[in-house]
């Protein structure tokens, strides 16, 4: 009977551990950019409106901002742009995907109110934070 609780228990053990871990950056992460983006006009009813608002927003903006990512990195690859060139371009194409995501679940949620000044600056920030990925 141990041995069964203990097979059970150690795979749930570890997946609440990555869950905790995930929830914790997922928390710390809406903290910065709520802050940064309510100085800006951003406006929520509650902390679980704008928790579950930046959870869908990385949900949903996953695989436009990868190909935002992919395509400057590819390009880069094949030496038909120089690195300065590709940075620029992968600023600009993250920024308007995140952008476009931000916009889209804002205009679905009723309990957040995003303005466009503080889309576009939480974009250009958070795309400016991850053009290092852009190397070769």
């Amino acid at each position: 009977m141990i041995k069964k609780l203990k097979k059970i228990g150690e795979p749930l053990l570890g997946y609440s551990i990555v869950a905790i871990v995930l929830i914790g950056t997922i928390a710390i992460f809406t903290l910065f950019a709520g802050g940064i983006m309510r100085v800006f006009g951003f406006e929520y009813t509650s902390v679980k409106s704008i928790i579950v608002f930046f959870t869908i927003v990385t949900i949903v903006g996953f695989p436009i901002e990868t190909l935002a990512l992919i395509f400057p990195k590819a390009l880069l690859s094949l030496d038909k742009i120089t690195l300065k060139l590709a940075r620029f371009l992968f600023v600009l194409l993250d920024t308007l995907a995140t952008m476009f995501t931000i916009a889209l679940v804002d205009y679905f949620m009723e309990s957040v109110s995003a303005s466009d000044i503080s889309i576009f600056v939480l974009s250009l920030l958070m795309a400016l934070l991850s053009m290092k990925d852009v190397d070769k």
